[in-house]
């Protein structure tokens, strides 16, 4: 973290870990076989932080109200993927140049999990259950705009981008919930 803080991915090496670290390259190469691994490691940790950050107040539906959730939810997202740090937006980069879903799949996966389960009973005025589609299309959304918001050289100022995606969110369960009021229409029609 030291490292990239000074310099970027470019010029990070094993070499220069191990010397700041003070061991061995040997001893790192026990550990990490590579830059990418000792990246993807520390990736994997700030990512788990971060979805617990995110998912926490979603998980909870009877803690708050849906635009709370959506708010607190997308606060973290922000400061995770943009605001925390430049070495922090170095590692998000990093985790999104590997393969598709190579660190993000198991918070989107729990996302979607959330998204499609069955409202409790304290949540009665939630919309119904999303289905998978409309599942999967919040989440790639949601995670398309935090990924663009990490990667643009000048963003929108990040209260401006929390009110338009929480509108963006709260748009789409609104539409859930109005389209739950009704029937869907009859597949022979």
């Amino acid at each position: 973290m030291q490292l990239l803080d000074e310099g970027d991915l470019r010029s990070l090496s094993t070499n220069a870990v191990a010397a700041r670290a003070g061991v061995s390259i040997g001893t790192l190469y026990q550990y990490f076989d590579s830059k990418e691994a000792l990246l993807d490691a520390v990736v994997a940790q700030e990512l788990g932080n971060m979805s617990e950050r995110i998912l926490a107040p979603l998980e909870n539906a009877a803690a708050a109200s849906a635009e709370e959730r959506t708010r607190h939810a997308v606060r973290a997202a922000l400061a995770s993927y943009g605001g925390r740090s430049r070495v922090h937006r170095l590692l998000i980069q990093h985790a999104m140049s590997r393969p598709p879903g190579h660190h993000l799949s198991g918070m989107y996966t729990r996302l979607m999990e959330i998204l499609t389960a069955p409202p409790s009973d304290a949540a009665a005025n939630a919309p119904r259950a999303m289905t998978a589609a409309e599942a999967f299309v919040l989440t790639y959304a949601f995670g398309g705009v935090m990924r663009s918001y990490s990667q643009a050289e000048a963003p929108p100022p990040r209260e401006e981008l929390e009110e338009a995606v929480v509108s963006l969110v709260l748009g789409f369960l609104a539409r859930i919930r109005t389209d739950s009021e009704r029937p869907f229409p009859d597949d022979a029609a």
